[in-house]
């Protein structure tokens, strides 16, 4: 639904930074009367110059992670990340300033007041010195996509990608796993070296970005840039504990039914995938277009909006689904806004967990759906601890009805589901891990890789849950390195834990009434971030809140869930 534009050219040249710095100038300098309206439209025309420039950035960052091989692609998305970047970083903190100097703004809190909490905020971190220092960063990033981009391994006589490798993780055959595990790690260990430096590069950039903003460090610095108002540190490392103590043993249990069904003392990292009673991998599809139609049968079935979204993304080719040498790796949902349209990316291999990964990916494009009449930029960038349970509630409620994949095959379907709820629990740990490492490397300012190393071996071994690393110090060591959001998206990885407890509050209301739990997703979801989380979770229908009160009673319906099935 691409609404006409008032105030940017049709024609405008997004690689022209004169006319890009004139269109922003021409805000700045615009003498706007004490007037509500009229201070309400000149947030508009600001609001519709930024999301043009940002759908540009967000298509030519699809094109080359689509392609990390075209160097066309690559150059167009550099271009605009060292060129037009820094001029939309610039301006946006003067307009900052005129919009919170404005006499007109507090008649206009009850439609902006939440975006205005975060302006100010914005306010008191800019830096002009950070301006390059962003630019650099995103550079930086774009170096160490094009090195894992690149990690492909001859495995059983041809070239594959490390998505392709992973499929051989559920084969029944367990010196094949054990070969193929220790092929991917080999070659992920050739470039240990080369990605410690990128960390290194970035880490250095992070820190002198928070001591521009006048940050005691990047901790304070990013809590505040990404706008963290209803959580603090303290309650991160709350949550660790409360994993620890309440979901680590339940994964532990999960892992000794493991061993024990497939006669193993221990479990190696090559057992945690295949199947225990050794039965051959579920082959749910057998290419990406079967994967997309047959995952919205399933939206049909549960809901007629997720339905009508779905075919919709299926007939724009807003999808693209299948791995491919070359293809960055991973997946992502990602908003062109002017357009008011998703685009789902993700490395499909033809396994029962990518029916999960569409799902989930798909939850985040219902989201941009709901939203899409938000009536400003910022409105429509949702915080991640609510963005995730939109995701993750999908891959809960599409377990509702997997027969588009597996028809009447009951125990397909249970293998399925089990593996689904499986992952949620073991989840929990893993974003503990990540996000306790984050948290404990980002206050060793002077560290060296090999205390990063040691450091997350200490969270190994608080999150241990009984995998045999016996010869394999070197990969367990360096496991973080997969993680791609700790290169990415510093600190972005607690959001998953929180959006797990609120997506299984949505799947338990499912379980008691389906479409007032979809409605009242829905309903929450198309306020955007124009309400804190706890009120976009109450929108929903659930609570905000990850303490072992909440915790402890959802994990007892996931366990009670895996029970049926034995």
């Amino acid at each position: 639904m691409k609404l006409p534009r008032r105030f940017v050219p049709e024609n405008l040249n997004p690689d022209d930074e004169k006319k890009v710095s004139e269109l922003y100038r021409s805000l700045l300098l615009r003498d706007i009367p004490v007037d509500s309206a009229a201070l309400r439209q000149w947030i508009l025309d600001w609001s519709e110059l930024n999301s043009v420039l940002g759908e540009v950035s967000c298509r030519r960052y699809v094109a080359m992670t689509c392609n990390t091989a075209d160097a066309q692609a690559a150059k167009a998305y550099a271009d605009f990340v060292e060129n037009i970047q820094p001029v939309i970083n610039e301006y946006d903190d003067k307009l900052n300033k005129k919009l919170m100097g404005h006499p007109a703004k507090d008649s206009l809190k009850n439609e902006f007041g939440e975006w205005f909490k975060g302006v100010q905020v914005s306010l008191d971190l800019f830096s002009p010195d950070n301006i390059p220092l962003e630019t650099e960063e995103n550079k930086e990033i774009q170096a160490y996509q094009k090195i894992t981009g690149g990690m492909s391994v001859e495995f059983e006589g041809k070239t594959q990608t490390m998505q392709q490798m992973a499929t051989y993780m559920e084969k029944t055959d367990r010196g094949l796993r054990e070969r193929a595990w220790r092929a991917m790690w080999e070659r992920r260990l050739q470039d240990k070296d080369a990605l410690d430096n990128a960390f290194d590069k970035l880490f250095a950039i992070r820190k002198q970005i928070a001591q521009n903003a006048h940050s005691r460090n990047f901790i304070d610095y990013i809590f505040l840039a990404k706008h963290r108002f209803d959580y603090t540190p303290a309650d991160c490392e709350d949550f660790h504990e409360s994993i620890e103590k309440l979901i680590l043993p339940l994964l532990k249990e999960l892992y000794k039914r493991r061993a024990a069904k497939m006669g193993l003392e221990k479990l190696r990292p090559w057992d945690l995938d295949v199947d225990p009673m050794n039965r051959p991998p579920l082959k749910p599809y057998s290419s990406g277009a079967e994967l997309i139609e047959k995952v919205d049968q399933i939206f049909e079935s549960i809901h007629p909006q997720a339905g009508k979204w779905a075919r919709q993304m299926q007939a724009e080719k807003l999808i693209d689904p299948d791995s491919r040498l070359g293809k960055a790796p991973g997946g992502y949902q990602i908003g062109f806004d002017e357009s008011r349209l998703p685009f789902i990316f993700m490395n499909s291999a033809c396994t029962d967990r990518d029916i999960y990964t569409l799902l989930h990916e798909s939850g985040h494009s219902f989201h941009q759906f709901a939203l899409a009449n938000q009536p400003i930029f910022p409105y429509r960038d949702v915080p991640a601890e609510f963005a995730e349970v939109a995701s993750m509630s999908m891959e809960l409620i599409g377990m509702s009805n997997l027969q588009p994949f597996y028809g009447a095959d009951k125990e397909a379907i249970e293998r399925s589901i089990i593996g689904e709820l499986t992952d949620v629990i073991w989840l929990f740990p893993w974003v503990a891990s990540v996000d306790s490492f984050q948290h404990r490397i980002y206050r060793f300012p002077e560290h060296t890789a090999s205390d990063r190393s040691d450091i997350w071996s200490e969270i190994m071994d608080r999150y241990d849950a009984g995998i045999d690393y016996s010869g394999l110090e070197a990969v367990r060591r360096n496991l973080w390195q997969k993680q791609l959001h700790i290169f990415e998206c510093p600190f972005y990885y607690i959001e998953y834990g929180i959006a797990q407890i609120g997506a299984l509050q949505v799947w338990a209301n499912f379980k008691k009434d389906p479409k007032k739990a979809i409605d009242d997703l829905f309903k929450a979801e198309s306020l955007g971030s124009s309400r804190p989380l706890p009120e976009l979770f109450a929108a929903a229908g659930i609570k905000f809140d990850f303490k072992p009160s909440t915790l402890e009673p959802l994990d007892g319906v996931v366990w009670d869930e895996i029970s049926k099935f034995g």
